[in-house]
Parts: structure tokens; C-alpha cells; sequence
């Protein structure tokens, strides 16, 4: 009898006790269900973060360079933290593609004073808004023409600032030191979770910004793009070292460095970890699962012992016996396994559509999938398999 021939039978005998098998796979069902989840989602908010961190270019590695003078008067002064030299000085360094100042349009992060205290808040830099407006009019491409000291607010930030949303319209709001008018709000949403994405909180017009704040980008940050084959730890050393050396303000104070590739592998350790915990939960699940499928072989294995004898009589070696049981248990774990896989897809849009976070699929899920399920179904049929591959021709018959 050849492998098809025992799959088929094995199939039949999975199917024939239905409730005896599915109960049998709920514990593979949970665990990998579970363990699916986690990664998706874990791999979907990954990829947001580094997409956001990398302003949409997933495949570039940036360093962001920044100055902290050791007087902060320095701050206030138009003294330019960075000029042309201290970008040729960092282009010389071997790894690096291009340094450029950081772009002001896109979004930004401002500390705004609310009652007394400082929250960063995102800004949206726009020729003309795009939420909808719940009170008051939206941004339009003349108030970013004439540069209009005008701006839209999200809702919360407006209960924050003037406690409603009616009484925040037409009234002032400031951004270091620049007072703007609040001419439109619009519907915010407060942060639910840790994988919940920042929204912008307030827009402004693009050239109002470029207006005010054009020196706060291009003195104080440098970003640096990186060769795809360099090492960002290495680069980020030597750039550091040069800075140290030839930097116009070295003697002023220190300088620092954001780098995402850091960040990005700081967030896919702490990922990670979670994972862990969580397959771990999920093994015990499995382990569980798994001497449940043995118990259920071994009775199948004594419930079927007229069935063994005569397929011995017709003909059939020990090694067929074996491998059809065998391939009885692998079935049964197998089609767990890809419930199991379906179930946690499901859980993970689920999920991702409540928490607002991406869901990523790859190769490696399905192959985990398949590769756990199966090397249970394995492990755990071996010995039932062997027992009844063992049973005495003559002992059945009588």
C-alpha cells in the first residue's frame, strides 16, 4: 500500500470521529492560533514604525544628527548649529550617501503649553487640510499663499486648551511664542494603546511655518542617508569622531545622534520578547495538545486491532502499519494547524482594525504553521504507530 493509499485511509479515520478529532485538535487550534496572532500584528506595527521613522522609504537607513549646546542661551541666538562645512566634513565619512538638512514639510513635533504645562503635540504642515471639519472652516491653499497665522485643531487638543470645542473657534493659540488663530476643529482621537499610531493634532500652513520656524530645521539637525551595505553603528561612530574633530561647533557643546536603525531594532527586541512570552504560553498549549493526540492514537490503535490483523493477513508489513497510523496523526495535527492559522489571520485583522495597525503575512507564519503542526503530529504518533505495528498476527486472530 503506498503512502497516497494510507493518506486516504487516514483522512477517513480522522473524519470518521469527528467530535473525538476536533476535540482532540483544540489545544493545536489555540496555540497556534495564538502564536500567529502575535506575529502578524508584531511584524505589521514593525513595518509602521520604521516607515514612519524613515518618512516612507523603507529601504534607507537614516541618522539623525543633532547639537546640544552646554549653554542654552545658545537656543535662543541665531547662531546656526549646523552650515555647509559641517556637511562636507560628514559626506567625507566612508558608509555615508548624503547628509541634508530635515525637511520641514510632512509633519513635526511642538511642545504646546496647556494649562500650565508642556505636551508635544504633532503638526501637520499643509497647503490646505484635509480632515473633516466638525466646527468652523477647514485650511485653504490662499491661507497658505498670503501665509495666514490661521490653524486647525483636533478636538481633544481644543477640550484641553478652552474645554470645548465651541468655545476653542476664533480663539488664539501659540507656538513658541507665535500666536495663531483657531479658525476650525476637527474630530481627534485620544491614544487607546501603545500600538496605537500618533495622529496629527494640529495643522498649519506650510509657508506660515517656513515663515517662522525655517531656522529651527536647518541649524539645529542634520540627516544623514547611509550606503545600503554600511553599518549604522560604525557610521554613526565615525561621524560622532569627525564632528568631535572638525565640527564648526565643537567647542560649544556636544554632539548627539537619533538613529532609527537603533530604534527600530530596539522596538523589534521588545517585540520579540513578547513573542517569546507568548510562544511560550502557546508550547504549553501544544505540549498539552500533543500527549491528547498520542492518548487518542493509542485508543484508535486498541479500537482497530481487528482492523490491523486483517490488513496483516491480506498482505500488509509492519512498516505499512506503522506509517499509516502515523500519517493518521499527522493528519489530525495538521489540519489543527491550518484552523488554527486561519483562526489567528482572522484575529489579527481583527485586532489590527481595533488598534489601527497593519497586518503582515509572510512565508515564515505559514511555514511556522505547518512546520509546528506537522512536527507534533510526528513526535506524538511514533509510539502509538510502533504499537500497533507490533501486534502479533496470531494473537489477533485468536
Amino acid at each position: 500500500m503506498n503512502i497516497y493509499v494510507n493518506w486516504r485511509t487516514s483522512i477517513r479515520s480522522v473524519f470518521k470521529n469527528r467530535k473525538r478529532s476536533l476535540l482532540t485538535m483544540f489545544g493545536i487550534i489555540i496555540g497556534i492560533a495564538a502564536v500567529i496572532t502575535i506575529l502578524a500584528i508584531g511584524r505589521g506595527f514593525e513595518k509602521d514604525t520604521i516607515k514612519n521613522l524613515n518618512s516612507g522609504d523603507s529601504d534607507a537607513i537614516e541618522i539623525q544628527v543633532n547639537f546640544t549646546p552646554k549653554n542654552e542661551s545658545l537656543y535662543t541666538s541665531n547662531v546656526n548649529f549646523f552650515n555647509d562645512t559641517d556637511r562636507e566634513v560628514i559626506d567625507q565619512v566612508t558608509g555615508v550617501k548624503t547628509v541634508t538638512y530635515p525637511k520641514t514639510e510632512g509633519t513635526i513635533y511642538k511642545e504646546i503649553s496647556i494649562a500650565d504645562k508642556k505636551q508635544t503635540k504633532q503638526i501637520s504642515l499643509v497647503k490646505k487640510s484635509v480632515q473633516e471639519i466638525l466646527i468652523g472652516r477647514a485650511l485653504t491653499t490662499y491661507d497658505n499663499d498670503i501665509e495666514n497665522n490661521v490653524v486647525v485643531i483636533d478636538s481633544v487638543t481644543a477640550k484641553d486648551l478652552y474645554q470645548t470645542v465651541e468655545n476653542a473657534l476664533e480663539r488664539g493659540f501659540e507656538i513658541e511664542g507665535h500666536l495663531f488663530q483657531i479658525v476650525g476643529i476637527y474630530q481627534g482621537n485620544e491614544m487607546e494603546s501603545m500600538f496605537s499610531m500618533p495622529e496629527s493634532n494640529i495643522s498649519i500652513p506650510e509657508k506660515v511655518y517656513e515663515r517662522y520656524f525655517a531656522n529651527d530645521s536647518s541649524s539645529s539637525t542634520l540627516v544623514v542617508t547611509l550606503e545600503q551595505d554600511a553599518t549604522p553603528a560604525t557610521v554613526t561612530t565615525d561621524v560622532i569622531k569627525r564632528l568631535e574633530e572638525k565640527g564648526t561647533m565643537k567647542n560649544f557643546g556636544e554632539y548627539i545622534v537619533f538613529d532609527t536603525a537603533m530604534l527600530t531594532d530596539g522596538i523589534s527586541q521588545i517585540l520579540g520578547t513578547i513573542t517569546l512570552f507568548i510562544s511560550c504560553v502557546a508550547g504549553i498549549s501544544l505540549l498539552i495538545a500533543g500527549v491528547g493526540v498520542m492518548n487518542m492514537m493509542y485508543i484508535s490503535v486498541s479500537e482497530r486491532t481487528k482492523e490491523i490483523g486483517i490488513r496483516r493477513a491480506l498482505g500488509a508489513t509492519r512498516n505499512s502499519i506503522r506509517l499509516q497510523f502515523l500519517l493518521e496523526g499527522v493528519t489530525l495535527t495538521l489540519v489543527g494547524g491550518i484552523i488554527g492559522y486561519v483562526i489567528g489571520i482572522a484575529c489579527a485583522y481583527l485586532i489590527g482594525s481595533l488598534i489601527d495597525v497593519s497586518v503582515s503575512i509572510d512565508f515564515f507564519t505559514i511555514a511556522l504553521a505547518v512546520g509546528v503542526s506537522s512536527g507534533i503530529g510526528i513526535v506524538f504518533s511514533v509510539m502509538p504507530a510502533s504499537e500497533a505495528a507490533k501486534k502479533d498476527l496470531i494473537e489477533i486472530l485468536r
